[in-house]
């Protein structure tokens, strides 16, 4: 008989909804958005990337991360530069505002990350983590889904 409490998509929309809205109350504090938030968060980890590879590593679609770019640029957190490579590109910097919130977002996300924490020993953290992983990664996800 089918469970709609047991069937793994609506498991996961669910824990994405739950997951979502703690980490949007979490960054609302700071003018953020959850997307605007990943996408600083990937720029800390790799700066001077072109729209298209973050686009790429958030599997975002161009239309879609470029309007993010455009309203972090608006806060003055994200600023474009040109591209050595590609004149017809531009590459992404964290300007010093935006590498000063880092470590204050950061602190109000531990509270995030501590409320799932508690609910999952360590092991299966890892585990979750995982196969998450290989489910964003894996074909039956695109950027359009």
């Amino acid at each position: 008989m089918f469970d709609i409490e047991e069937w793994l998509p609506f498991l996961l929309a669910k824990s994405h909804q739950a997951a979502h809205n703690m980490m949007k109350n979490a960054v609302e504090e700071f003018g953020l958005t959850p997307p605007q938030f990943a996408t600083l968060a990937f720029l800390w980890k790799k700066d001077g990337i072109n729209q298209q590879e973050l686009g790429s590593l958030m599997n975002v679609d161009r239309t879609t991360i470029g309007g993010i770019i455009d309203r972090l640029e608006r806060l003055e957190l994200v600023r474009r530069g040109a591209d050595p490579r590609d004149r017809r590109s531009c590459v992404l910097f964290v300007t010093r505002k935006g590498k000063k919130l880092r470590e204050e977002i950061l602190i109000s996300l531990e509270d995030v990350k501590k409320m799932i924490d508690e609910r999952l020993t360590e092991k299966e953290q890892v585990q979750l983590a995982v196969l998450l992983n290989k489910l964003r990664w894996g074909e039956i996800f695109s950027p359009d889904c």
